[in-house]
């Protein structure tokens, strides 16, 4: 074997030299000194001075805080400007702080608010879109706790511009891509419908549609309770708006009834020129009749999934009773509408009567009388608040309804039924809260029922008004039904007459009368007055009706015990206005004047009545004398009582001087006394009871004015001849000369017992 090849080529390869590196052309590298360490160099020749040499300048002031002396600055030391800069910031957290700045200023300092009122809405306007939920919340609280209060104060013109800006993006916000966008806009909306309610005509129908949009939404109906219960808040609210404004439109329109042509023709072209501060109703109408079936469909949906559940959901409550209070407004506004009187000068008559009353509403709310029959089989409290409402619904159409499409019978049957139950109804503010419209109602339900299904309404109606408190709010409520039934002036119908079946309930409501009256004296004053107005109107009406039901009503001016002595009733503490209905009612009540003379006489004795009420009870029973409703004999004694027995204090500084009243009473009775026939016979009919008072020795004023009785009424009996009639004369002759010679023996005259 041969040697390798390789080894001998490596031997060879390292021995060869490195070739040297080629020199560089060119400059010659700088030339390096070698130094010692520690040595401080020199410097070069051509070096450069860099050392600094300042001095200290002292200005008077120069901050921030300086600049900002005397202006307004929330606790961060911002002003109005920067903050209302900062509501646009694009960082959510700096908004929010911005307006909790702003909200600082303007209560610190409420003159910033007056002075940049406009400037703060034109800027804070832009955060009603805002994406964030807290951003959207402090501005609702700002507009609602600050601005809002602080733009009613400004004039119409003012407050008309802002609130244009304003609704511009509100009406934005309703139709934005987010769902909580949207809903925040409806609660903005709500705020300035409830603060500048007469801007809302303008935006009325943009509103409803955008109304219209979202209940349609099936994600807000059927996920979300509490964002329907947003958006069914602010239509409720919408809704009555319209409904007050419609009304006062009415009123206003009956007062140019009896105008002449040309004043109504200007009328006309005023209310032409005036269009947008009125709803447009027919469009308006279009617009409420898309929302009946989407508000049924959710009073529905919300019906089924409460009957549902074992447990009552407060949302979905609250959701059903606002989508229910909104039915019943738009059937009022259907109502009103189909009722509304046309002016003979107006140009074009309503399309909307009661074939479209009925096509429109009542064919959609068969609906909801299948959902009445879910709650009916409920035993919750709940349930019984929703069928009220419901039947406030279907009574408020009661005139329309056909029983072809709901049985007049049953209706009536289930209307009893809730009278039934709310004598049970544990929650008395809900029963006063929801029963009053059903009560509001009765009358026309049982004017147009049929009279088979009247028995047991009227039944249910008199058991429940019989155990109404006077305290209770819905006793006013049963008044104002009861006086529709029982007079004809409201309706023009009257009730006995008809057929109706009421007649005989008549005793059963007049026999409550008094005893809520004596009651309602303490325990609710405001109810007094009106159960005296409507005795006044019974009374007037029913001329020859039997009081006997109305026997407590001598209680109201005191109780006559077996002895003769008389308790005052509580007549002298009365309200004048409830003290001259009260003596009214005396006239068309004859039969129970004999009881209630000496009492009566009793409260015109006592110093807490004013004279006028004193000289109207004269007068009113003055009235009925003449009327042939009261006897001679018991005119003849309350006038002597009166003369005899009124207690004259001129000089008492303890007291008000009466002086002038008795006179004014004396020339009264006199006068009376002169218009009841022949004087002589008057005198011989009076003569045993006046003599008996002459004989107790009344005071000197008294026996003043009997005496002056005896002049007036003596021209041919020659009674002042008698020997009695002397000495009682010279007897008071007496005491008159000792009064003029000793002035200070009056007051002992005048403290003389009767």
């Amino acid at each position: 074997m041969g040697r390798p090849k390789g080894g001998s080529a490596a031997s060879s390869s390292s021995s060869k030299k490195p070739k040297p590196k080629p020199k560089q052309r060119g400059g010659v590298d700088f030339k390096k000194y070698k130094h010692k360490v520690g040595r401080k160099l020199p410097p070069p020749k051509n070096a450069t001075n860099t050392e600094i040499k300042s001095k200290t300048i002292v200005l008077p002031e120069q901050s921030m805080a300086s600049e900002r002396a005397g202006m307004a600055v929330n606790k961060r030391g911002l002003t109005l400007r920067e903050l209302l800069q900062q509501t646009a910031h694009y960082n959510a957290n700096v908004r929010r702080a911005a307006l909790n700045g702003i909200k600082d200023i303007v209560v610190k300092h409420p003159t910033e608010l007056k002075l940049h009122k406009v400037a703060i809405i034109e800027k804070l306007q832009e955060r009603i879109c805002d994406t964030d939920k807290v951003v959207r919340e402090s501005l609702y609280n700002i507009l609602q706790s600050l601005i809002f209060p602080s733009l009613k104060e400004d004039n119409a013109i003012s407050t008309r511009s802002t609130l244009f800006l304003l609704m511009a993006n509100i009406l934005n916000g309703m139709t934005h891509l987010s769902i909580d966008i949207q809903l925040m806009a409806f609660r903005f909306l709500e705020l300035v419908v409830l603060n500048f309610p007469s801007s809302f005509s303008s935006y009325a129908e943009q509103a409803f549609n955008n109304f219209v949009a979202v209940l349609s939404n099936d994600r807000i109906n059927l996920h979300d309770r509490n964002k329907l219960n947003s958006v069914l808040s602010g239509l409720g609210h919408c809704l009555s708006l319209v409904a007050k404004t419609i009304e006062n439109d009415d009123i206003s329109n009956r007062q140019v009834h009896d105008l002449s042509a040309r004043e109504l023709w200007k009328c006309t072209t005023d209310e032409d020129n005036s269009l947008g501060r009125a709803f447009a109703m027919p469009n308006l109408l279009l617009k409420l009749q898309s929302l009946v079936q989407i508000l049924i469909n959710s009073v529905e949906v919300s019906a089924s999934e409460l009957c549902a559940k074992s447990a009552i959901d407060a949302s979905s409550c609250e959701a059903l009773l606002s989508a229910l209070h909104c039915l019943d407004t738009i059937c009022r506004i259907f109502v009103h509408e189909v009722k509304k009187p046309q002016l003979k000068f107006s140009i074009s008559k309503t399309q909307f009567g009661p074939d479209w009353l009925r096509n429109s509403l009542l064919v959609h709310l068969k609906n909801l009388w299948g959902v009445k029959c879910l709650f009916h089989e409920k035993g919750d409290d709940k349930f019984f608040i929703f069928n009220l409402k419901i039947a406030e619904i279907f009574l408020c159409l009661s005139a329309w309804i056909d029983s072809t499409m709901f049985p007049a019978e049953e209706f009536c049957h289930f209307v009893s039924s809730l009278f039934a139950k709310a004598k049970t109804l544990r929650n008395k503010d809900l029963m006063e809260m929801y029963l009053s419209p059903i009560i509001t109602c009765i009358p026309d339900l049982i004017f147009n029922a049929p009279d088979d299904s009247k028995g047991h309404l009227l039944e249910a109606f008199t058991d429940t008004f019989r155990g109404c408190k006077v305290d209770c709010k819905l006793i006013l409520p049963y008044l104002d039904a009861v006086g529709e039934m029982l007079l004809p002036e409201k309706t023009g119908t009257w009730f006995a007459e008809d057929g109706s079946g009421v007649l005989g309930y008549h005793d059963a409501w007049i026999h409550e009368l008094p005893r809520i009256l004596l009651q309602s004296i303490d325990k609710a004053p405001s109810v007094t007055k009106v159960v005296l107005k409507l005795l006044l109107r019974i009374g007037q009406y029913f001329p020859t009706m039997d009081c006997e039901n109305l026997r407590p009503f001598i209680k109201l001016f005191g109780v006559e015990s077996s002895s003769g002595a008389v308790e005052l009733g509580p007549f002298v503490n009365l309200a004048r206005d409830c003290q001259e209905l009260a003596t009214s009612c005396l006239y068309y009540f004859p039969s129970l004047l004999p009881d209630i003379i000496r009492p009566l006489a009793s409260c015109c004795l006592s110093d807490a009545l004013e004279p006028l009420i004193l000289f109207k009870v004269v007068e009113v029973l003055q009235s009925t004398y003449k009327a042939g409703s009261l006897q001679i004999t018991e005119q003849l004694n309350f006038l002597l009582l009166l003369m005899a027995r009124f207690r004259v204090h001129p000089g008492n500084p303890s007291k008000v001087s009466n002086w002038d009243t008795f006179k004014s009473l004396n020339r009264l009775i006199l006068t009376s006394l002169s218009e009841m026939g022949d004087g002589s016979l008057v005198l011989e009919l009076m003569w045993n009871n006046l003599s008996n008072a002459i004989a107790q020795k009344p005071s000197m004023h008294n026996m003043n004015g009997l005496f002056r009785i005896i002049v007036t009424l003596d021209a041919g009996t020659n009674k002042l001849m008698n020997e009695d009639a002397i000495k009682l004369i010279a007897g008071y002759l007496v005491d008159a000369s000792l009064v003029c010679n000793f002035p200070n023996f009056r007051a002992l005259i005048d403290s003389q017992e009767i």
